[in-house]
């Protein structure tokens, strides 16, 4: 047995373990092992770390037996775990664990085993109890864990999930210096393949954002600061209407974010006069979307004229009037009016269509929200383009309205806050696509909760990557076409965390002894280990690690 160096077509030189055997009389050769690419010093790095676990003076020389089978997930294993002992996820649950002094297992390794598999393979339960535990690197993850404790964990995390939100908000922060805090807030809507409501109190049929009414839902409230931090998220039955989550929740959020004062962004979705006064009778502050089409046409008017306008820049408009007591900031921008005037183009084709064919028209053409205010209809089987409601609707192309009670900000900055909205539609794409939070597949209330809390750290630590991946400015990923470095988009760290999954744990076994080795690290995954701090980890693992 010895090492080979070998040459790709492109020139790059790779170091193999390689065994020399008699097939049919002739010598042959075959590869054992790939031990990455040759630099100065590393063939003699790998030998003298290899060489610790024997008494000879060279393994490769004497060893007659090599065994490598399996292969075990370690890159995303190595990140997460620095992120829970940098955010202080580690200390909460090890705090809990000191709290339940009975508990037969080790609550930090089984939910930092849940958490690995939201990243490498987003699973049920039984599936990653079934399948997926022994896929990882047994250094790291709860082996020999038992399905009951992944359960009793879940349960955990339900009864502790105030004390958590507050821990992790906390957590290295100095509170005296925390003034202000902007709190963006959006509602989603998780589903079950299920339609059974007699389970509990959340899971019932209602209004769903993903258009899924044969399933029961719950309803999702998450909040999460500018930088697209999650903060802490409520759970509504899934009958719950939007504006009924606002009732107390001045009081319910300044009781675990633990702040002076914070200042509450959500979407229109969410404005009425009775929603706002919810937040006002707490002394809350808001910054809503502001649905200007709901308003009296006397109070519209002013909001559609141009000439009282400030211009920011050439392509943005800015207005600020009142309602009440409270301010209205309207906006103007020529990438919304482009926006607004194509969206209606594109329904007015579609009417064109239904209007020029012989089909009998139905009534749910007729009742179609998008349709229907561009429609004359003289009875169910003729209607007619409304021009006159077409050219209306064109002069409010561009608009966009919001209403505040925050007094000394100004306009910009309220408009600048509002706009920071994209980054909790993100957090539910990230919790919807990357870590399949739905569909669900507990029953109960509090198993639900817990399944979400644990959805909700596992985006926590996300969204602390990408933060430290856009505050490094290595957000550009890259790939090699014909030996030559072509930027790409951004990378991500969805992007960077699906590139740690091909990061492998292989045991090479030699004679009596095991020894542990990584695969290669792919460019990006180095870029987000650059982002965080973290030193590549040495070809051999040190037999020791564990979380």
């Amino acid at each position: 047995m010895y090492i080979r160096v070998t040459t790709n077509s492109k020139g790059t030189a790779y170091y193999h373990l390689v065994e020399s055997y008699r097939d049919q009389g002739k010598v042959r050769q075959r590869t054992l092992l790939s031990l990455g690419r040759v630099e100065d010093g590393k063939l003699e790095q790998l030998a003298e770390a290899i060489s610790k676990h024997t008494d000879k003076i060279s393994v490769f020389n004497i060893a007659k037996e090599v065994d490598v089978k399996d292969t075990y997930i370690l890159g995303p294993l190595l990140v997460l775990e620095r992120m829970m002992d940098e955010l202080g996820l580690s200390s909460c649950l090890s705090m809990l664990q000191r709290k339940h002094k009975k508990l037969q297992f080790d609550l930090k390794r089984v939910i930092f085993t849940q958490l690995c598999s939201r990243f490498v393979k987003p699973v049920s339960k039984l599936s990653l109890y079934d399948n997926w535990l022994g896929r990882m690197y047994p250094g790291m993850v709860e082996h020999e864990t038992a399905i009951q404790h992944i359960y009793r964990s879940l349960d955990l995390l339900h009864d502790h999930k105030e004390e958590i939100e507050k821990y992790l908000f906390s957590y290295g922060k100095n509170l005296f210096d925390i003034s202000v805090d902007v709190v963006l807030y959006d509602l989603t809507t998780l589903r079950f393949e299920s339609t059974r409501t007699d389970m509990g109190d959340l899971r019932q049929f209602g209004y769903s954002k993903e258009m899924r009414s044969d399933c029961t839902q719950v309803v999702l409230g998450l909040l999460t600061d500018t930088e697209g931090i999650p903060l802490c998220f409520e759970v509504h039955p899934g009958n719950t209407f939007e504006g009924n989550t606002l009732d107390g929740i001045v009081d319910r959020i300044s009781q675990k974010l633990v702040i002076r004062r914070f200042i509450f962004v959500a979407d229109r979705g969410l404005f009425s006069m009775a929603n706002l006064e919810h937040i006002k009778k707490r002394n809350g502050e808001f910054i809503v979307g502001l649905k200007m089409g709901t308003l009296k046409q006397h109070i519209q008017k002013g909001f559609y004229d141009l000439e009282r306008f400030t211009w920011i820049n050439p392509d943005l408009a800015i207005c600020e009037t009142t309602l009440d007591e409270d301010r209205c900031i309207i906006t103007w921008s020529r990438t919304r009016a482009d926006r607004d005037r194509k969206a209606r183009e594109e329904v007015l084709g579609k009417i064109n269509l239904t209007l020029a064919s012989p089909k009998p028209i139905s009534k749910k053409f007729i009742t179609n929200r998008a349709y229907k205010k561009y429609l004359l209809v003289r009875n169910e089987a003729q209607c007619t383009l409304n021009q006159k409601a077409i050219i209306e609707d064109a002069k409010k192309d561009g608009f966009f309205g919001i209403i505040t009670n925050v007094k000394e900000m100004p306009a910009s900055e309220i408009v600048s806050n509002y706009k920071e909205l994209w980054r909790i539609e993100d957090a539910f794409g990230e919790m919807k696509g990357m870590l399949k939070s739905r569909p669900m597949f507990h029953w109960t209330d509090h198993r639900i909760i817990g399944h979400l809390m644990l959805c909700f750290l596992s985006h926590f630590c996300e969204a602390h990557l990408t933060k430290r991946l856009r505050k490094s400015g290595l957000l550009q990923s890259s790939k090699a076409v014909d030996n030559k470095i072509i930027k790409e988009r951004p990378l991500t760290a969805k992007q960077a965390m699906e590139e740690l999954n091909q990061v492998m744990a292989v045991p090479v076994r030699i004679r009596t002894e095991t020894i542990w080795i990584r695969t290669d690290i792919p460019s990006n995954a180095i870029k987000l280990l650059k982002a965080i701090g973290m030193p590549i980890p040495p070809k051999i693992i040190p037999q020791n690690h564990k979380m």
